[in-house]
C-alpha cells in the first residue's frame, strides 16, 4: 500500500518535471502530454479490474461500472491523442472522443452513487439530507461554474462544451451530499474515488474557463489534475482489493445531522449575495433554488420528528420489554404496581399478585445447557400469555420467575388463575427443537391480596414481599404448588432441595393412594423441627428432613401388589419390608446412600423390638429415631382427622406412653415440646380424592391362569 502511493507520488512529480522540461519543445511537449499522460489511466483501467474481482457485493458493483468509466476515459483520451498526431488542428469539437468522455462521466455517476451508499442510506431523514446538500452544491456550482458558460447560442460544440461543467457540478454535488448527510462506514476505496472524481470535477471546470478565454494546449498545467485523478484511483482499487471491501452497515452520525441544514442555507444565502452584487435582484434561479431547499428543510424537519418519536418509542419499548420472552421487565412491573396501587385506592377494588417461580430451573440450565433453558423459558412465557386477562400485566421478574399482576381481583379468583397457571405449567412438557425427550416442568407460585377498604392505601413493597415468601412456602410444602399470602405459615423449611423431583412426586402419590391427607410432606417438616430443637447441625437437619419426605416410598411395592377386593382403609396397612425396599430406591433412583439408612431403620424401636433389623438405642441414627416420633404422630392424626390443637389430647397421651420403649427419650420430649408451644401444623388435607386401586386384570373364562 505505502509502495503504491509512493509511486503515484512519483509519477505525479515526475510528469510535472516533464510538462515543465518539455514547454519550449512541441514534439516533445506532444509526446509528454498526449501518451506519456495515457500511463496511469492505463494502470488505473486494468487496477479496476483487479479490484472487481476482489471486491463484493455493492463495492464490487461499483468497480465493475468504474472498469467501463476508466476504459471510455482512455478510449477517450487515446482518440484526442491520435487526431493531435494526425489533424493539426487537433480534435474537432464535437468528436468521438468528447462522445467517450462525458459516457465516462454518466457511468462514473452511479458508480459513485452506489460504492459511497447515497442509494442505500435507508432512512428518509438520510436521503432528504443527502438531496438538501445536492441541492444546496448544485445551486453554487450553478451560480458559480455553469451560468457564465450558457451559451447565447445553441449548438452541437456549445452543447458538448456546457455538458463537461453540468457532469462535473453534479458529481460534486453527489459527493458533498453523501460526505455531509451523515453516512459513515463507507468503504475507504470509495473515498478515495470520491475524492479523484472531485478533484476531476475541480479540472473539467478549470478546462472549461480555459477554452473560453484561450486555446487549450497538451502541454498545459491542466493535465496534471487528471494525472492525480489517475493516480488516485490507481490507489483506491489497491485499497479495495488488498481490504477485500463489501458492503457494511450504514448508520446516521447524529453529530453531523445539523450540516444538510446549514449547507441549504449558506446555498440559499451565497446565491442571494451574489444576485445582489452582480444583477442587482434576485433572479428567478436564485428564487426557485430558495424556494426548493425551504420546502426541503420543512419536509425534513416533519420526517425528523417522526423519527425521532419513533426511536423514543422503540427505546422505551426496549427498556421495558425482556428481550427472551418478549413480556413486560421488571422495571415495569415496578412502574405499573405503583399506578395500579393508586388506581385501587381510588376505586375502593382489590390488587392482587401471583408470583411464580419454575422448580429445580437450575437442573436444566446444567443438565441442557443455557441455550435449552432459554428456550425453555421463552415457551413458559407462552404459555402464561394465553392464560392471562387483557386487562393483567404479566412479567418476567427475573431469573426464572414470573409475576402476574391482577388489578381489580380478588384472592379467590387470584388464587384460582394461580393454580391454572401451575396446571398449564405441568400439564404438558416443554418440547425443545434438537431434544429427544420433552422436558417436565413444575412451579411454585404464590399469591398476595391487598384490599385498600377503609385504610385507603396498597403497600406494594408488603404485597410484593408477601407473595415472595408465599412462593417460599410453597417450595418449603414440596414445590409444584399453590400458596396464598393469608394461609398460615409451616412450621419449618421443607429443605427437599436435593432429591429427584419425581421421587418427590412419587411420594406423594403415595400418600394419596392411602389416604386423604398429606404425611410425608407434614412428617418431613416436623421432623426438620425437632432436629433443630435437639442441636443438630444444619446439615443434618437437612438430611432429616429429606430422608423423612421420602421415608415411605418403599410402600410402592406394597400398592403395585393389593389386590383389588381388599379396602385399602383409613390407616397405613403393615409392610414390614417397605424400610429396606425404600432404602434400595434411595440408592438407585436418587443416588442417595447417605438417606438409606435413615429410611431404613425408621421403624426401629428404642427397646430393641422394631423391624427390619431389630436395632435398638443409639444403635438406630438419630435422624431415624426422629422420623420415628414424626411418622407415629402422622398415624394418630390421620385415625382421628376430626381432631385439632387441644382436642388431641388422647393421641398425645398415647404417644408419650412409648417413652422408652418405642421412642428414645430426649427425641419424644423435644417433639412433645414442640406440640405443646403449638408449633406443629396439621396435615394438609388433598384437594382431589385418593387414587383409586388399580383395576382387577381381565379374567379369559375359558383359560384361567393361577396367579
Amino acid at each position: 500500500m505505502v509502495g503504491v502511493v509512493l509511486a503515484g507520488a512519483a509519477w505525479v512529480m515526475l510528469y510535472a518535471v516533464l510538462l515543465r522540461a518539455t514547454r519550449n519543445s512541441p514534439d516533445a511537449s506532444r509526446f509528454v502530454g498526449e501518451v506519456v499522460y495515457l500511463v496511469p489511466i492505463v494502470a488505473a483501467t486494468a487496477l479496476a479490474v483487479y479490484a472487481a474481482r476482489r471486491t463484493r457485493q455493492r463495492v464490487a458493483t461499483a468497480w465493475r461500472l468504474l472498469i467501463v468509466s476508466n476504459s471510455l476515459w482512455l478510449i477517450g483520451e487515446s482518440t484526442w491523442a491520435v487526431y493531435s498526431y494526425v489533424s493539426p488542428d487537433g480534435a474537432p469539437v464535437p468528436s468521438f472522443a468528447d462522445a467517450a468522455y462525458l459516457l465516462s462521466y454518466a457511468v462514473a455517476l452511479p458508480a459513485i452513487v452506489i460504492g459511497l451508499g447515497l442509494g442505500v442510506l435507508g432512512r428518509t431523514q438520510g436521503m432528504l439530507d443527502a438531496l438538501l446538500v445536492a441541492a444546496g452544491a448544485a445551486a453554487i456550482g450553478w451560480q458559480t461554474l455553469i451560468s457564465p458558460l450558457v451559451p447565447s447560442t445553441w449548438n452541437a460544440p456549445a452543447l458538448v462544451t456546457f455538458l463537461y461543467p453540468v457532469f462535473s457540478v453534479s458529481i460534486v454535488s453527489i459527493l458533498v451530499a453523501v460526505m455531509l448527510s451523515g453516512s459513515r462506514h463507507v468503504p475507504r476505496s470509495m473515498v478515495i474515488v470520491g475524492t479523484a472524481f472531485g478533484l476531476a470535477a475541480v479540472t473539467d471546470g478549470a478546462y472549461a474557463y480555459l477554452t473560453a478565454i484561450d486555446r487549450y494546449m497538451s502541454s498545459s498545467w491542466v493535465n496534471l489534475g487528471w494525472q492525480i485523478e489517475a493516480v488516485l484511483l490507481c490507489v483506491a482499487a489497491v485499497v479495495a482489493g488488498r481490504r477485500a471491501e463489501s458492503d457494511q452497515p450504514r448508520t446516521l452520525d447524529p453529530d453531523l445531522a445539523f450540516l444538510p441544514a446549514v449547507v441549504a442555507v449558506l446555498a440559499v444565502g451565497g446565491l442571494a449575495v451574489a444576485d445582489l452584487v452582480l444583477v442587482g435582484r434576485l433572479s428567478l434561479v436564485t428564487l426557485a433554488v430558495t424556494m426548493l431547499l425551504l420546502l426541503g428543510l420543512l419536509v425534513r424537519q416533519v420526517v425528523a420528528t417522526r423519527d425521532r418519536a419513533r426511536l423514543t418509542q422503540g427505546l422505551r419499548t426496549a427498556a421495558i420489554t425482556d428481550q427472551l420472552t418478549g413480556l413486560y421487565n421488571r422495571r415495569f412491573f415496578k412502574e405499573m404496581v405503583d399506578v395500579e396501587a393508586e388506581r385501587a385506592v381510588r376505586r375502593r377494588l382489590p390488587l392482587s399478585l401471583v408470583l411464580l417461580d419454575l422448580d429445580h430451573f437450575k437442573d436444566i440450565n446444567d443438565t441442557y445447557g443455557h441455550s435449552v433453558g432459554d428456550a425453555v423459558l421463552a415457551d413458559v412465557a407462552q404459555r402464561l400469555r394465553r392464560e392471562v386477562r387483557g386487562s393483567d400485566l404479566l412479567c418476567r421478574y427475573g431469573g426464572e420467575e414470573f409475576v402476574c399482576l391482577l388489578p381489580g381481583t380478588p384472592a379467590p379468583a387470584a388464587y384460582e388463575l394461580a393454580e391454572r397457571l401451575r396446571q398449564t405449567l405441568r400439564g404438558t412438557p416443554v418440547t425443545v427443537a434438537g431434544m429427544a425427550e420433552p422436558i417436565l416442568l413444575t412451579a411454585s407460585l404464590g399469591v398476595a391480596t391487598d384490599d385498600p377498604g377503609e385504610r385507603g392505601r396498597v403497600d406494594t413493597d408488603a404485597l410484593i414481599n408477601e407473595a415472595d415468601q408465599a412462593v417460599y412456602r410453597a417450595k418449603a410444602l414440596g414445590r409444584d404448588r399453590v400458596v396464598g399470602s393469608g394461609q398460615p405459615a409451616p412450621t419449618a423449611a421443607d429443605p427437599v432441595t436435593d432429591l429427584p423431583p419425581a421421587l418427590v412426586w412419587m411420594a406423594d402419590r403415595i400418600d394419596r393412594a392411602l389416604g386423604d391427607r398429606e404425611c410425608a410432606a407434614a412428617v418431613s417438616r416436623w421432623a426438620f423441627r425437632t432436629a433443630a430443637r435437639l442441636g443438630l447441625d444444619e446439615a443434618a437437619q437437612r438430611r432429616t428432613a429429606a430422608a423423612a419426605r421420602v421415608h415411605d416410598i418403599g410402600r410402592i411395592t406394597c400398592l403395585a401388589t393389593r389386590q383389588p377386593d381388599r379396602p385399602g382403609g383409613t390407616g397405613r396397612p403393615f409392610d414390614p419390608g417397605h424400610p429396606t425396599q425404600g432404602a434400595r430406591l434411595l440408592v438407585e433412583l436418587a443416588a442417595r446412600p447417605d438417606l438409606a439408612p435413615l429410611v431404613a431403620a425408621h421403624h426401629e424401636r428404642h427397646d430393641g423390638t422394631g423391624y427390619p433389623y431389630g436395632l435398638a438405642g443409639t444403635d438406630i441414627p438419630v435422624e431415624a429415631r426422629i422420623i420415628a416420633v414424626c411418622d407415629a404422630w402422622a398415624e394418630l392424626c390421620a385415625a382421628e382427622p376430626h381432631l385439632s390443637g387441644a382436642s388431641r389430647k388422647p393421641s398425645r397421651d398415647e404417644l408419650v406412653r412409648g417413652r422408652g420403649t418405642r421412642f428414645e427419650p430426649a427425641v419424644l420430649d423435644a417433639f412433645v415440646g414442640l406440640l405443646d408451644d403449638g408449633v406443629l401444623d396439621e396435615p394438609v388435607c388433598f384437594a382431589e380424592h385418593p387414587a383409586a386401586p388399580p383395576p382387577a386384570p381381565v379374567r379369559d373364562e375359558q383359560h384361567t391362569v393361577p396367579r
